[in-house]
């Protein structure tokens, strides 16, 4: 995963995004993260992980069709794990935060 992710970081830090963009963009996904680690256990954030990684070539092709670009798929993979990874990372360090308090 970790490899996934960090090519998605290198992507997304290297798109033609405007930087104000970017940052919103990530702290939505760190918040959707932190929302998921609130309401939901662990075993449970790990799951539904699973499910999205295994689900992960789908989103991809996904992406393909709705953003109709003349992107790769590995493109798109790689950008979808930055999302889910991220996400993920955080719902789970907040809810290891949560147990330790």
């Amino acid at each position: 995963m970790p490899p996934l992710w960090a090519g998605g970081v290198w992507l997304f830090v290297n798109s033609g995004l405007r930087r104000r963009r970017k940052v919103l963009w990530s702290l939505l996904l760190v918040a959707v993260g932190v929302t998921i680690g609130l309401l939901m256990p662990l075993i449970a954030i790990r799951n539904r992980f699973l499910v999205l990684l295994a689900l992960l070539p789908v989103l991809a092709f996904i992406d393909i069709k709705l953003a109709r670009s003349n992107r790769s798929f590995v493109f798109w993979v790689r950008a979808c794990s930055f999302g889910v990874c991220t996400v993920f990372a955080c719902a789970a360090l907040t809810r290891l935060v949560l147990a330790l308090g």
